[in-house]
This record gives C-alpha cells, sequence and structure tokens, in this order.
C-alpha cells in the first residue's frame, strides 16, 4: 500500500511566493512535528510505503524509508504533488485553512484520481470559513460564540460585549488571532474579512476524532496550552484534563461529530469548557490532522496512523490510552507534567 503525506509548509507549498525565504515560524514547527510523527508512524505499518514532498531549502525530518521528493520552484512542487496523489492509494493533506489552501489542495488531490485519507472537499470547505461551521452547529442547538463577520472598516456592532476575540474567517494555527478587552481598544484592522466573537472564558480543550465507513473514534480530550499575551497562540498540549471536564469535552465532541456530515480520516475539535456545563461552547472545527496528534501518539501504545487505515478501511478498531500526565510543545516535545499550572483562555 502506498501512502502520500503531503505537509504544505514543508512540503513546498510556499515556493509560489515571491519570497525566496525559507520557511519558518510557528506554522513550519507545527507541520514539521504533524509531519514526522504521522511519517513514522505510517512507516511502522507493515507493507505501506510512505511517500512525501520536501522543499529542497529545508533538510529531511523523515525516517530513510520514506521516498522524498524534493521540489525546487512553484512547477515543480504542483507537478511532483499531482504524480505523488494519483500513483497513490491513500493521500493525507496537512494544509493550512486560510486562503483556501487545504480546500484546493483536496480538490486537487480528488482532481488527479487520488483517494483522500482525510474529509472531502465540501466537509473541509464547511470548516474552512468560521462563520459557516459556527451556524452550521447553532441552527442544531450546539452552543457557540456569539459572533459577526467583520471587514476592516466596518463599525463595531453595538450588540458585542467585550472582550473580544477578532481573528482571520479562515484562520488556521493561532494565525492572526487578537484578543480585544475593550471597545475602547479596538484596533484598526485592515482590509480583508475577519471574524469577531464574544471571548468565552474557561478551558481550552481539543478532542480529536478518527472516522471511517464504519465507526468512530474519539481520543483523550486535551487541554490546550495557549500564550496569556493577547494572541492566544499555541504552545502545545496536556492531557489527561480531569472529571467532570473530561466527560463534558467528549460529550460535546459527541454532539459535534453527530450534527456534521460523515467523514473519512481525521479531525479536530476546539471548545471552551465554562465554569458550567451550560456555558460549554464549540470555538472551531479543524478539517485536518491537528498538532494533538503529535501528543497523543504518545499516550497510546497502539499505531494511531494504523487505526486510521484500518477504519478508512472499513474496520471498527478500538484504541487504548495510558492517562498518565503527558504535557507536549507545539513542535511535538514531550516535557515534564506540570499539571498544577493550569492555564485557561
Amino acid at each position: 500500500m502506498r501512502v502520500f503525506l503531503y505537509e504544505y509548509i514543508t512540503g513546498g507549498g510556499l515556493l509560489a511566493l515571491d519570497d525566496a525565504t525559507p520557511p519558518s515560524g510557528s506554522l513550519l514547527r507545527e507541520g514539521a512535528a504533524m509531519l514526522k510523527s504521522l511519517a513514522q508512524d505510517f512507516c511502522a505499518v507493515p507493507d505501506v510505503e510512505v511517500s512525501i514532498l520536501r522543499d529542497a531549502r529545508i533538510t529531511s525530518l523523515v525516517p530513510p524509508s520514506v521516498v522524498e521528493r524534493v521540489v525546487n520552484s512553484s512547477e515543480e512542487h504542483v507537478k511532483q504533488f499531482d504524480a505523488g496523489a494519483a500513483e497513490a492509494d491513500w493521500t493525507v493533506v496537512i494544509a493550512p485553512e486560510f486562503d483556501r489552501v487545504l480546500l484546493n489542495c483536496v480538490r486537487r488531490v480528488e482532481s488527479v484520481g487520488g483517494r483522500l485519507l482525510g474529509p472531502e472537499p465540501s466537509f473541509v470547505e464547511l470548516g474552512t470559513y468560521k462563520d459557516a461551521t459556527l451556524a452550521h452547529l447553532a441552527a442544531l442547538g450546539i452552543r457557540t460564540p456569539h459572533g459577526f463577520q467583520f471587514r476592516g472598516g466596518d463599525p463595531v456592532p453595538g450588540s458585542l460585549h467585550f472582550p473580544a476575540v477578532l481573528k482571520p474567517l479562515d484562520g488556521a494555527g493561532s494565525q492572526g488571532i487578537n484578543v480585544i478587552a475593550t471597545r475602547d481598544a479596538f484596533p484598526q484592522v485592515p482590509c480583508g474579512t475577519f471574524w469577531l466573537e464574544e471571548f468565552q472564558p474557561g478551558a481550552p480543550v481539543s478532542i480529536s476524532v478518527f472516522s471511517g465507513p464504519k465507526g468512530r473514534v474519539f481520543l483523550p480530550a486535551s487541554q490546550q496550552l495557549l500564550s496569556d499575551d493577547g494572541t492566544l497562540g499555541y504552545l502545545g498540549g496536556r492531557l489527561p484534563i480531569d472529571e467532570p471536564l473530561r466527560s463534558r469535552a467528549e460529550s460535546l465532541a459527541v454532539s459535534v461529530v453527530d450534527a456534521l456530515p460523515s467523514f473519512l480520516g481525521y479531525v479536530g475539535i476546539d471548545v471552551i469548557l465554562g465554569e458550567s456545563e451550560e456555558l460549554d461552547c464549540v470555538i472551531e472545527l479543524n478539517p485536518r490532522l491537528t498538532t494533538s496528534y503529535v501528543g497523543l501518539r504518545h499516550a497510546t501504545q497502539q499505531n494511531l496512523a494504523a487505526t486510521v487505515l484500518e477504519l478508512a478501511e472499513g474496520a471498527s478498531p478500538e484504541l487504548c490510552f495510558d492517562l498518565s500526565p503527558l504535557e507536549f510543545s507545539a513542535d511535538g516535545t514531550i516535557l515534564p507534567s506540570q499539571i498544577g499550572d493550569e492555564k485557561t483562555r
């Protein structure tokens, strides 16, 4: 079986930009961590051949057994992406939602006859735009933040309560997020379309879900560790979370998945758990692999990539997790746990 893993930042997606500077920053760190972890896991599955694209400006991140297609230009990137997706039995796409990057990638996989080991384009489109995601869930009775689509130059809605959060409508990886304390502190907003929502106090939690034609597996809820500098930057995760928060998070995740179209592969759900269950709400949907994978794979002796494959092929596998304290950084580093040092949003 051939599996093509495509991660946008490390795989040459930025070669289309005029800037010749090698990729860097938080998206590179998180993308590299996800690619490395997933490649290691797929390589451990018997009879699986793994291939990737690698931007020539980035050093190799994967085991020697991985077939690397090194790309030096945007044209080469497109050609090799098409070949990798067309030749593989399954393609996993890890890419940011902004500028329709993820959506365009999954559409391209299908256009060349590839088979996605992940949500199909219509699901990705629903998860890309925060207003569409939250409206879909709210219409089915799931609590979401009160928010508005907002454009640079628009007046601040009079019904908006502060603090508030301004974020790109199709953002990814905590990019471009701004927590605004008061109406008077509202910043100058550049041209573009944003999502403006009321800040939700509580514990930020992520729940990952694997799904296939005949079953789905909910992975343990993990606390998100976020920066306190007003950007809510993603620093890593921690698990387990204590009861009853764990059960509340998992129950909310089940409600979300029940409210969504069926999907294949991996989806991440970000929620805020409030002071009481009535205040729990869904913040966003990630229609792709998320950084939580790099930590969750250390909480089980089973191979998570093998589980995703089994589900996709119609099996109903079960996973067992060791819920000993585990903390990990955004780049996948396992850290000494500090369970008493809780950070909430």
